[in-house]
């Protein structure tokens, strides 16, 4: 079984993922962890984004023949893959999952300690089992592989999961009117340039959590992401999350992505066609084995059957 395919079945099960795990160096180990010092708390996202648009003077508005140079394949940086928060320690009773560190509303507070609890129990469900996207804010934090293209007026930003793709309008657009926007799995995301950094600020996001042990957020959440190229080959992602729903105070998270060396191609990853797991009757992931009802071969599923005896081996 190939790699793309080992990645369809990450419903419940870590084995088969590839990630960037060396120690963070350099400008990436030093800038690591919570808010930066000296960073001004806000009370909302909107008041972030648009004084740090202020303090831009509008932004700066690229060309051309002059972008940043991002090109090329990345990957997540990190020795803790399911931390979103990755200065939070290890769960001494979860060793996989981080210790608390956002601060959360009581509502959310009991929704995440009863998904610790259930996890514990051996009840741990992902909505990845479904093949259902990450979503954002968690797709920052996921180990595929990834690709950045800066346009003047856009920047792409694309992970090999189901192939999600961020879009970032730099055109001066601002968000979609509220009484046509509608909840969605990346967001709608605007930003601006502040030299070599970008600042984006995404709203209207579907409810979600922020990635596997770690606590949920709703439907009110919005983020503002300082991105840049810190070091030759390391991109680093700086997130304050607001949600008044789910916490008490703004959640702030970094993030490093290391280009890869060699020959690296991103390519489509189908999730359905060897998704065999599903949740059963006792609340537990479980999964379909060869022969089993509803078993899905990754190489015949969705071939048409007079090209079966063609498929390559």
């Amino acid at each position: 079984m190939n790699f793309t395919r080992r990645c369809c079945l990450l419903g419940f099960m870590v084995g088969s993922i590839a990630v960037v795990s060396g120690p963070l160096t350099g400008a990436a180990e030093a800038q690591n962890g919570k808010a930066a010092a000296g960073d001004k708390e806000y009370s909302s996202s909107q008041e972030e984004y648009d004084a740090r648009l202020a303090a831009a003077h509008g932004g700066t508005k690229l060309k051309w023949d002059h972008l940043p140079d991002w090109s090329g394949i990345w990957m997540r940086e990190t020795r803790k893959i399911f931390h979103f928060d990755e200065s939070a320690s290890n769960r001494p009773d979860l060793p996989m999952y981080p210790t608390l560190s956002a601060r959360l509303t009581p509502k959310y507070l009991a929704a995440y300690e009863q998904k610790i609890q259930g996890i514990k129990d051996g009840k741990e469900w992902d909505r990845l089992s479904w093949c259902l996207p990450a979503g954002f804010p968690r797709w920052l934090a996921e180990p595929w592989l990834r690709e950045f293209v800066v346009t003047p007026n856009e920047t792409w930003m694309s992970h090999e999961q189901i192939n999600e793709t961020r879009r970032i309008l730099t055109d001066g657009r601002g968000h979609v009117p509220e009484d046509k926007a509608l909840p969605l799995w990346l967001g709608d995301s605007i930003g601006f340039w502040d030299g070599d950094t970008l600042i984006v600020h995404t709203t209207h996001l579907k409810a979600g959590q922020y990635q596997r042990g770690n606590p949920d957020y709703s439907f009110k959440t919005s983020t503002v992401e300082r991105i840049k190229l810190i070091e030759p080959t390391l991109i680093e992602d700086r997130i304050t999350v607001y949600d008044p729903e789910g916490l008490t105070k703004p959640f702030h998270a970094v993030f490093h992505y290391r280009k890869m060396k060699g020959d690296v191609r991103v390519d489509y990853a189908s999730c359905e066609e060897n998704n065999n797991t599903f949740l059963g009757d006792d609340g537990r992931p479980s999964e379909r084995l060869p022969g089993d009802k509803g078993y899905r071969d990754a190489d015949t599923f969705g071939i048409p059957e007079v090209a079966r005896d063609g498929i390559p081996h």
